[in-house]
């Protein structure tokens, strides 16, 4: 699985480190700077790569937003699992929280501004 994040900011890397702290495998992060960025965007749809979201790569398919970290919950060490009942909630309010987040992660970030915004 790799995990694509599209910011540079404090709070992305500081919400990328604690992907991996969770997850028992181990993640392959790409970030917008690198090259197997380019790979991954035309592998997939050009509208896909608009959304402001984290992206998770599983196989041939790209999960966005609530359903790529529900995802990468399911490998989560034993102690996150209780975390996964916040997913039984609908996914227009998973997203709706995610979108919250990611447009105020500058707040979120202790006052650094984010490459995204």
């Amino acid at each position: 699985m790799r995990v694509i994040i599209d910011g540079d900011c404090r709070f992305c890397l500081a919400s990328t480190k604690l992907l991996r702290r969770m997850i028992k495998v181990q993640l392959h992060v790409i970030t917008q700077y690198d090259p197997e960025y380019a790979v991954y965007q035309n592998q997939f749809n050009a509208s896909d790569w608009s959304v402001d979201s984290i992206k998770l790569v599983d196989g041939d398919q790209l999960l966005m937003k609530s359903k790529a970290i529900s995802t990468l919950m399911v490998g989560a060490h034993w102690y996150f699992q209780p975390l996964r009942i916040f997913f039984m909630l609908p996914r227009f309010l998973l997203d709706a929280l995610y979108d919250f987040v990611a447009k105020n992660r500058y707040f979120l970030g202790k006052g650094e501004k984010c490459e995204v915004i």
